[in-house]
């Protein structure tokens, strides 16, 4: 109750009688402590009202400041996980690197022991080219050149031997087409057995490594064509092929 309200009250309560007025003072008194009271009612509900406003205001903060914990750890993770996944594939490009420069060196390693080894190989040829001249050629006539032929032969095996074991095989070729690949022709003529084209004689061995490498070429005859026994013999003893096998 305000202060004109209070003083209009008193100045009604001027007329009226001391019963009248003494019931009016308490109605007045009950109504002053209701009026105190009630606002102290009313601030105790809004002070309640606040505090949940203010606990629900704190609940909204605390979700807001997780939700944007969560979303920056989220964007966080995406990041690590990009940036795992850009190492992962500069280590496979380093990898796939790796392994082609490791099958390269490898390969280079093999190609440069193979042309090493093939000219090692090649110098041991003529030896054994001689070995099997000798053994046409030499007719031991006594024990003691028995003896010697016996003991170069046993060389001649052993050293044999050893190319098998390093890989090198020895060309069949007589009666086989010409293959510039493999054969190398120094003389061709006419044959009572063979077609044009196919070899005729082995004049000196050929030789491949065990990857079909061809470690030395075949020198071989090859046939001009086939005739019958008189022609070849007509052929044979013509000044044109002595020419040739002279040469």
């Amino acid at each position: 109750m305000t202060e004109e309200e209070n003083l209009l009250s008193s100045d009604d309560l001027i007329d009226e009688d001391d019963d009248v007025l003494e019931s009016r003072l308490q109605q007045l008194a009950t109504a002053e402590l209701n009026q105190i009271s009630n606002p102290e009612i009313s601030k105790a509900d809004g002070s309640q009202a606040s505090a949940a406003t203010s606990e629900a205001s704190k609940a909204n903060s605390a979700a807001a400041a997780t939700l944007e914990k969560i979303n920056a750890l989220i964007a966080e993770s995406t990041s690590l996980r990009e940036q795992l996944d850009d190492r992962k594939q500069q280590y496979l490009r380093l990898y796939a690197d790796f392994e082609n420069f490791r099958k390269r060196t490898e390969r280079d390693k093999e190609e440069q022991e193979g042309t090493i080894t093939g000219k090692i190989l090649k110098k041991i040829l003529p030896v054994v080219d001689d070995f099997e001249r000798a053994q046409l050629q030499i007719s031991p006539k006594t024990d003691g050149e028995a003896s010697i032929h016996r003991s170069y032969q046993s060389v001649y095996k052993q050293l044999l031997k050893c190319l098998k074991e390093t890989g090198v095989v020895r060309m069949e070729c007589v009666g086989q087409e010409f293959d510039p690949n493999f054969h190398e022709a120094i003389m061709q003529e006419p044959s009572t057995e063979h077609e044009e084209g196919l070899i005729t004689e082995e004049l000196r061995p050929g030789y491949l490594v065990s990857d079909d490498r061809v470690l030395r070429h075949s020198l071989v005859k090859v046939s001009s064509g086939k005739i019958d026994g008189d022609a070849s013999t007509s052929s044979e003893n013509s000044p044109e092929n002595a020419s040739g096998v002279s040469n």
